[in-house]
């Protein structure tokens, strides 16, 4: 069985499967109550019949993850964090009653295990001082997190978060080819009812951060820059030339950096250039070749229709030959998928 979660998290977007004695009629309940637009992230399901309560996705941004237990400096507590930029998923879920916040927890650590989620930081008993620190340093129910309105069974879906009872499991899968390394962290604890007198239920935080690069290409080189940067140096990289992963035809968001060079060329008649495409590593050198070599080229394409002579125009792809960052993180895989201009 684990190797075929394994085997599904290297070929794409695991699913985490849990299992409770809840029948579908009340899983189905649940989820037709869940706050509006909120969507279980497809890493992972949620514990049976539980209903969605809170809900957040960013395309890119950081998040702080805690990394080890509370230590204590200067007499203020505190904890060791990683700073974490990617995708973020945060996710709050109320239990169906009766359940307790062991079977809960146990659910989502047994299954994350058995998907090969290695573990950073796990807190069964008195993690009070953890989910204190966890809470103030890192805010996880700011910046935006969605919260449905009111009430379920007595307790207010905002203050549901508790310390009592409080179980945390934070860990990461690694990457592997194009499916980035990815970091979950569970907190369930006793969901709090405001001191009211009711039966109680599980409180569930996820949070799932997917590594991936700062967006690039939202800023173009202009003509001038263009002109500067070959004059001091004779190359510029540029990222406004954007393809998707695996494809050589230009994206329609390539077009402002394209015209931008396409006028530096046209203010410089004498100016000939090689338009060289570069990869990261990911794949094969031979098909890394073949497709830096056509990207080059689609962009010699792309110049020669904008009305540059096609003998001013070279294109040679280099494949992951010349990196100018590690490929082992996102980050540097991204600055090195570039196109680079460089006079003849």
């Amino acid at each position: 069985m684990k190797k075929k979660m394994m085997t599904a998290l290297r070929t794409g977007l695991l699913v985490v499967t849990l299992v409770s004695l809840s029948s579908v009629s009340s899983l189905s309940f649940a989820q037709s109550s869940d706050i509006p637009k909120g969507q279980d992230h497809p890493l992972i399901q949620r514990f049976q019949a539980s209903r969605m309560t809170g809900y957040l996705q960013t395309e890119w941004t950081e998040a702080a993850i805690p990394q080890a237990k509370v230590t204590k400096l200067d007499g203020a507590k505190t904890a060791e964090w990683k700073l974490i930029e990617g995708k973020e998923t945060r996710l709050h879920y109320l239990s169906p009653v009766g359940k307790t916040t062991l079977e809960v927890h146990r659910n989502y650590r047994d299954a994350l295990l058995k998907a090969g989620m290695q573990i950073n930081v796990s807190c069964d008993q008195k993690c009070d001082d953890l989910y204190r620190v966890w809470r103030d340093q890192a805010k996880p129910f700011e910046r935006q997190f969605k919260w449905d309105n009111g009430h379920h069974n007595g307790f207010s879906h905002y203050d549901a978060i508790d310390n009592q009872e409080g179980r945390l499991i934070v860990g990461s899968f690694p990457a592997n080819g194009r499916v980035p390394k990815t970091h979950v962290l569970v907190y369930n604890s006793l969901a709090f009812g405001g001191g009211k007198k009711v039966d109680p239920m599980v409180s569930t935080f996820i949070q799932i951060i997917e590594e991936k690069a700062q967006p690039t290409g939202q800023v173009s080189v202009n003509a001038d820059a263009l002109k500067q940067s070959l004059d001091n140096t004779g190359h510029v990289s540029l990222y406004g030339l954007m393809f998707d992963t695996g494809k050589t035809e230009l994206k329609a968001e390539s077009q402002t950096q394209l015209s931008e060079l396409a006028n530096a060329l046209k203010a410089q008649s004498n100016l000939n250039i090689i338009v060289v495409g570069h990869t990261d590593n990911i794949g094969s050198i031979d098909s890394n070749l073949s497709l830096s070599q056509a990207r080059a080229q689609a962009i010699v394409q792309a110049l020669i229709q904008a009305g540059i002579n096609k003998r001013r125009l070279i294109a040679k792809g280099v494949a992951n030959f010349a990196p100018i960052a590690t490929n082992k993180t996102e980050d540097g895989r991204a600055m090195n998928r570039r196109v680079e201009i460089v006079v003849q």
